[in-house]
């Protein structure tokens, strides 16, 4: 860890995360609490996911391994695959650890885990335990037969190296732009909105496409087909349009998060935006034909999140993880097997004298975890 502080200390990824080793089932802090001050709302993820590290070692213990790893809060993956290959053949150590994060797509090497969101919105209590309220007071055969959707209109940054990544927007026209060496920028929601949307309604989709006003998630459930378009990476809506009842008309971004494996198309989603947005004229096209699979996938959906996204489950895959990474390290953990730490705090420490306070300034003390 020492080396990569060194290393990626002015790295978005690495200022925008924290160090964590678990030595006999407590959680330590092995980087620089101090730079937290300097990231804004990061800070906040931060401190979230020190709340789960804490919930993780009050809830198994000794089961968790002796275990070191990096937790990243930024929205894009970090380590490119070939990029890794370039540090391993010159440097020992590796010059990345291993990375945790939300979401990736094909050419990271970081290692996927839940979104610190399911915990900061309760999704069990907040969403899933609203399933079967969903069901009666928005039935299939009473949803409006639109295809529905709210959007923030961030940009996407993709790496120009990967260009499955990069979006064709109406007509193939182009809306990646290089904004530097290595980087181009997808106005993805924004082109979808203000330029696919207007055309789409000439030619007769029936589309409630938008930034405002919001909705939310019962008025969302009143639609048979939801919109999903992937934000700057991996957007937190799809888990919650999942539990809706209605058919998830799904954006093929490229990118993933933990349980997206699980997820087929026309089982679980209606796939579009393969290439170009013309494509959701197809999907819709497709639902309207087949009106009894499409209540079938919104079920299947449905049964998937409720099964795999609760909170046990999650903390059951994080301490999977956590025991699965343990296996793969090439030497001891910890101060007492002879490593040397320029960090190295007691998680329950930071928490009771800084970490609390930053939950309870946005509310967030009451996160649940287990039961």
């Amino acid at each position: 860890m020492n080396y990569t502080a060194k290393h990626y200390a002015k790295s978005a990824w690495w200022i925008r995360g924290v160090g964590i080793a678990f030595v006999g089932g407590k959680p330590f802090i092995t980087t620089d609490t101090s730079v937290w001050n300097h990231i804004l709302h990061y800070k906040l993820l931060v401190v979230a996911h020190l709340a789960l590290f804490e919930a993780l070692s009050k809830t198994f213990g000794a089961a968790i391994p002796d275990v070191e790893f990096f937790v990243s809060t930024t929205d894009e993956p970090s380590v490119l695959l070939g990029a890794e290959e370039d540090e391993r053949k010159k440097s020992k150590p590796p010059g990345v650890p291993p990375v945790i994060r939300f979401c990736k797509a094909d050419g990271f090497a970081d290692i996927l885990a839940p979104d610190i969101h399911f915990f900061t919105r309760n999704f069990t209590t907040s969403l899933l335990e609203r399933a079967a309220e969903f069901n009666a007071v928005r039935p299939w055969a009473r949803k409006n037969a639109s295809l529905f959707g709210r959007f923030s209109p961030y940009h996407r940054h993709v790496p120009l190296g990967l260009p499955p990544l990069q979006r064709e927007g109406l007509g193939g026209q182009g809306i990646c732009r290089p904004v530097s060496a290595s980087v181009a920028s997808c106005w993805v929601r924004r082109h979808y909105m203000g330029e696919y949307v207007p055309a789409a309604r000439q030619q007769g989709l029936l589309l409630d496409v938008a930034q405002q006003p919001k909705k939310d998630m019962l008025h969302h459930a009143s639609h048979k087909y939801l919109l999903h378009l992937d934000g700057q990476s991996c957007s937190s809506r799809l888990e919650q349009l999942l539990v809706l009842g209605s058919a998830v008309v799904k954006e093929e971004s490229g990118y993933r998060a933990f349980f997206h494996h699980l997820l087929q198309p026309y089982k679980h989603y209606i796939p579009f935006w393969k290439k170009r947005p013309e494509e959701t004229a197809d999907a819709l096209a497709w639902a309207a034909d087949h009106d009894d699979e499409a209540a079938q996938i919104a079920a299947s959906a449905q049964r998937l999140a409720l099964q795999y996204l609760h909170r046990r489950a999650l903390m059951c895959y994080w301490l999977t993880l956590l025991k699965e990474l343990s296996g793969l390290l090439r030497y001891k953990v910890g101060p007492d097997a002879g490593r040397t730490y320029r960090h190295w705090t007691p998680l329950e420490e930071y928490m009771r004298a800084e970490g609390d306070k930053e939950l309870e300034k946005k509310r967030l003390q009451h996160m649940e975890f287990w039961d």
